[in-house]
């Protein structure tokens, strides 16, 4: 069984298992190539997983049974390596090299997906001694374990494009580039929970119950969120939902206030700052 040839009863291992390895397991795990929703040209005949973290790790167990997944014995990943052909790469960066230089790599069998934030193609490529067309970076976020994420993945891939829209998009990067800049609005994640929590709070300081007040911000969000997506693959869609707010009404009005306070220039100061840090160019301070 190899990658990039094949999708079809693939053995995936997970070297490092923190929040990110767990949910990508997760989204993997519940794909039912049977379903007339599904891919059925994807599957997956078992998960290896580190031990660390040993409650991930065993929450995975219990979720899907010892004829699914394995949990490693020990923080030794030689057996998660030979036992797989997709590789997912979750380690701290600090652990990087040290993992990397442990592990033998099989040309013909494997292929190697880091989810290291710092880790670049060149030297994944070196330290791997993998084919360049078997190395890739991927980013995604948690919703992959519900299929609601979208990953980023560079360079591009057919096969494994194919098993990353299982987990709820994905997007092809041809640069690393590229990957960096689009992950720019995942990291206005936490500024996206600001927010919210904003909006709630402010409903407290005038009389509405809290309970009332985190809910209905919540699922008001998600409806808005649900019609972006909606238009999320036209370019000109979120134009489109911008003018469709009544001339003259509140909505309009709330972007003209918001655009006399600068808030969409501090987002792009913000965003700059992001870029900034991501490219290692400076500490994104703005």
């Amino acid at each position: 069984m190899t990658l990039p040839t094949s999708t079809k009863d693939l053995k995936v291992g997970f070297v490092g298992f923190g929040t990110i390895a767990n949910a990508i397991a997760v989204g993997l795990g519940i794909h039912d190539p049977s379903s007339s929703a599904s891919n059925s040209e994807v599957s997956f005949s078992h998960l290896h997983v580190s031990q660390r973290s040993t409650a991930k790790s065993q929450a995975l167990l219990a979720q899907f049974g010892a004829s699914r997944v394995t949990v490693a014995d020990s923080s030794d990943n030689r057996p998660i390596l030979n036992s797989s052909d997709l590789i997912f790469l979750c380690v701290l960066p600090e652990q990087l090299e040290a993992v990397l230089s442990s592990l033998t790599f099989d040309p013909s069998r494997h292929t190697l997906v880091s989810l290291v934030s710092t880790s670049k193609l060149d030297g994944l490529i070196a330290s791997s001694k993998l084919p360049p067309d078997r190395v890739h970076k991927m980013i995604c976020l948690p919703s992959v374990a519900t299929h609601d994420g979208t990953c980023l993945l560079v360079p591009p891939s057919p096969p494994l494009n194919s098993i990353l829209e299982i987990l709820g998009g994905c997007v092809q990067c041809d640069t690393e580039d590229i990957m960096t800049k689009l992950m720019i609005p995942a990291c206005l994640m936490g500024p996206y929970y600001a927010i919210l929590k904003n909006n709630r709070d402010w409903l407290v300081k005038m009389g509405v119950p809290v309970e009332d007040a985190s809910y209905f911000v919540g699922r008001t969000y998600l409806g808005i969120a649900k019609d972006a997506e909606a238009k999320c693959r036209d370019p000109k869609g979120f134009d489109d939902l911008i003018e469709e707010q009544t001339p003259g009404g509140i909505n309009e009005q709330s972007i003209k206030n918001l655009e006399k306070l600068g808030t969409f220039e501090n987002y792009d100061k913000t965003m700059d700052g992001i870029l900034e840090r991501l490219q290692g160019k400076g500490p994104g301070d703005v």
